[in-house]
Formats: structure tokens, C-alpha cells, sequence
């Protein structure tokens, strides 16, 4: 998978140190953002990269992965006019695409994994709760019926099977282009009430590409992560490079780019 990335590491942004003290600031005018709780629990989820068994691609496994605290997950996307604050008290940077007249409750786009991280320490300190963005598999897990499965099982020592075969997967998955925004709410809830799973708004996760390898029967043993670009998740899965703002454009690594790009945070931390 490193393949698809030539170069753009001097372009990066600087994250947002995680360990950025929290600062509570009281605003009566401001809004915490509503959530739906997920309790403590197992789950299983499909890691992002190439799992190779004595050299040759095999269907990545799916992995058992624990929660031992609940987890707190906006209903919404951050929305227009929320980043708005955060661009207007100088923590963010002004979106590709700014809120427009009207739209405020829609969610925001034209952002990069940097910029979302940029909001979460911000809004970290205005609610004096740590608010992340999930990894990947926390979002496998809320998205539950409306996580779009991508795995393939075309495998073999040439890898452009593969490849053709997870093309037309994400193909099926995302079915047709559709650019026009919707307000919160306008692709509905999933089963567990949050809202707008795999619209037409891919969210930035923290996960990275994941790459293993194995020999015989024997255990597969993950390589170093790839963090150079960034899973976000939607109708199907793409690597996007953190710096990109609009994957429709270009920096979408591998695949189907997105229509757009947004997010929602989650926190441990309870209310």
C-alpha cells in the first residue's frame, strides 16, 4: 500500500499535540454537541492495508477489539456553523468550503484530517471533555449496518486481481457520484440513531494503513503503521492523505475518492 504515496511528507501540517491541556472556557451561547452513547463491549472489525501469507494476498481477517469504557459519538457531523466559531476565535483554519447563507446545520467539507484535529483540541477546551476522532474501528463498530464491508477474496502472487477486485467492490459500494450537500439528518439515522453514515460525507478516522505478514499457519505479525495518510470511512473505505481537503480533486491513494470530506469526534470522557 506505501506504493501510493511518493514524496509529500515535507507538505504535511503540523498535528495537533495530543496531549493538549484542557481548558475549560463557559459559554452560555454554546452548544454541546449531542451524542449517543455505546456501552463497554467486544467487537470484531477488518483492519485497511495488505495481509500477505507466505508472500502472497490473502482476504484481510477480521480482528476482536475491546472497549473497557463507553464511548460518546456526535449524532451529527461537525456542521457549518459550528467550525465557523472555531475559524472565527482563530483555532481553525477557514474551510475550502466556508458556510454558506443558510447552511449552517449542514455539515462542513473541504476539510483535512489536520483541520479536524485542529477542531478537537478546540472544542476539547470549550467543553472540558477530550474529544478525538475515532479509529477505525470505532467507527466500524457505530456505523454497524452501514459500514460498507470491502474485503475481497481475489488473492494470488500478482496483485492486479486484487486490486481490480477491490476497485469494483468500492464501485458497487459507492454507487453513483452525488456532490449535493444535505443538511444533518438527510441521509437518516443508522440503527443505533446517528446520523448520515455513508451519505455522501466520508469521515476522517485515525486509523492508518495496517499491513501484516505470515508464514505457514502460523500467527500474522502487523508491520509498523502507515500514517501518512488516513482511512476515512463512508460508502466504502479510502486512504486519503491528512494534508487533503478535497479527494475529489486529488490525494485520495487508492481507489473511489470520496464526494466529500467531514467528520464527527468522539469522547470518553462523560458528560
Amino acid at each position: 500500500m506505501r506504493r501510493i504515496i511518493l514524496g509529500l511528507g515535507a507538505a504535511l501540517l503540523a498535528a495537533v499535540p495530543l496531549g493538549l491541556a484542557v481548558r475549560p472556557r463557559p459559554d452560555a451561547d454554546f452548544a454541546v454537541p449531542a451524542t449517543v452513547t455505546l456501552p463497554p463491549a467486544a467487537w470484531t472489525w477488518r483492519p485497511f492495508g495488505e495481509w500477505r501469507r507466505d508472500g502472497v494476498l490473502v482476504v484481510t481477517p477480521r480482528l476482536r477489539q475491546t472497549a473497557a469504557t463507553p464511548l460518546h459519538i456526535m449524532i451529527d457531523l461537525v456542521a457549518q456553523a459550528d467550525y465557523a466559531v472555531c475559524v472565527a476565535e482563530g483555532a481553525c483554519r477557514p474551510a475550502d468550503r466556508p458556510a454558506e447563507p443558510g447552511h449552517g446545520g449542514y455539515p462542513q467539507t473541504g476539510v483535512s484530517w489536520h483541520d479536524a484535529q485542529a477542531y478537537a483540541a478546540w472544542l476539547s477546551g470549550r467543553t472540558g471533555r477530550r474529544w478525538r476522532l475515532p479509529t477505525d474501528a470505532e467507527w466500524q463498530r457505530f456505523a454497524a449496518e452501514r459500514f460498507g464491508d470491502d474485503a475481497v477474496a481475489a488473492g494470488g502472487a500478482d496483485p492486479s486481481s486484487r486490486w481490480l477486485a477491490e476497485y469494483g467492490r468500492a464501485t458497487e459500494l459507492r454507487g453513483a457520484a452525488d456532490p449535493v450537500l444535505r443538511p444533518a439528518g438527510g441521509w437518516g439515522a443508522n440503527s443505533l440513531g446517528l446520523n448520515d453514515l455513508a451519505g455522501n460525507v466520508w469521515e476522517w478516522t485515525d486509523g492508518c494503513i495496517t499491513d501484516a505478514v505470515a508464514s505457514g499457519s502460523g500467527p500474522f505479525a502487523e508491520l509498523p503503521p502507515y500514517c501518512g495518510v488516513r482511512i476515512a470511512e463512508g460508502r466504502h473505505r479510502a486512504p486519503v492523505i491528512d494534508f487533503v481537503r478535497d479527494a475529489a480533486v486529488g490525494g485520495c491513494g487508492l481507489g473511489i475518492p470520496p464526494d466529500h470530506l467531514g467528520f464527527r469526534l468522539v469522547t470518553e470522557d462523560p458528560a
